[in-house]
């Protein structure tokens, strides 16, 4: 006899009506099922999220609760939930092979206490993450990343998929084979972006007296600094060009600051009082500077 899964039970609604509708018209899926669970929970649970196929959305709230609602596409996707107050798992994965990308869909909307610790492992399908400050772990395949409001230890992967960070702080990093890396308002202790051949948009401010590295191999670099930004910068690329927009001013005659220097391919200077260290590096892209004050 199977062996019943431990895995939490959660409430199904059959799409009666949609169902009718396709056998009178055709014009509805012939399958839909509402996924609705909840768990009480401590103030800073783990929640581990496994989607095979669909948009996941993970929203922090003031609330010792995690709550997932969502839609099974098919039932041909298995979705597995368990969960006590201090971890909330939750699995989907196809019963059988050559799952269409619509047949595969089972699309997540989760809230969760502010202070959770978010991971979540995902081969298809939009990921967004936000409001959450017990950190975020996400692992992606073609997935499209958007994190906002992330405070913690901040890591993104994903293999062509782009990534967009913003508004946030913490320990930051992202990186992609030829996905995009956009870091929009972020400060890092420590925050690193590589890409093979995606491209690298930064626009901020370098705060928190951090170290920033971003590396591309192929593809160009873009730092559009603040005017409030303070920042040493030492900007290199062996084969591409650099072009720079920021006017690193001269330091007084016996000052020991950091003065610009421009040899070949390679910018070094610094922005105000150069409180953050800012590395960027390329084989063959270009890099772009501009801001600052």
């Amino acid at each position: 006899m199977r062996k019943r899964s431990t895995f939490g039970n959660f409430q199904v609604w059959p799409a009666a009506l949609a169902v009718a509708g396709v056998l009178c018209t055709g014009a509805l899926p012939a399958f839909a099922e509402a996924i609705q669970k909840s768990f009480a929970t401590i103030a800073n649970p783990a929640l581990v999220l496994h989607s095979h196929n669909g948009t996941v959305s993970v929203t922090g709230w003031d609330q010792n609760q995690v709550e997932i609602v969502g839609d099974r596409a098919s039932g041909d996707m298995d979705v597995l939930i368990e969960g006590n107050a201090e971890k909330v798992t939750i699995k989907t994965h196809p019963k059988r092979q050559n799952l269409t990308q619509e047949e595969a869909r089972v699309d997540l909307t989760i809230r969760v206490p502010r202070q959770t610790i978010v991971h979540v492992d995902a081969e298809q399908g939009d990921i967004a993450i936000d409001n959450v400050e017990g950190g975020v772990s996400v692992e992606g395949v073609t997935n499209s990343v958007t994190l906002s409001q992330i405070h913690g230890h901040i890591t993104a992967r994903t293999v062509d998929g782009p990534i967009v960070i913003r508004a946030s702080e913490g320990v930051v990093q992202a990186d992609s084979i030829s996905g995009d890396l956009q870091f929009l308002q972020v400060d890092g202790t420590q925050l690193t972006g590589t890409t093979n051949s995606g491209r690298i948009h930064y626009q901020g401010s370098f705060g928190l007296g951090g170290t920033y590295k971003l590396h591309s191999y192929s593809s160009s670099i873009e730092v559009q600094a603040s005017p409030q930004a303070s920042f040493d910068v030492d900007a290199r690329s062996i084969q591409g060009a650099i072009e720079n927009r920021i006017a690193f001013p001269s330091p007084p005659r016996g000052a020991s600051s950091l003065q610009a220097r421009r040899t070949g391919r390679s910018v070094q200077g610094r922005v105000n009082t150069g409180k953050s260290t800012v590395q960027i590096t390329s084989y063959s892209g270009t890099i772009r500077l501009s801001g600052g004050r």
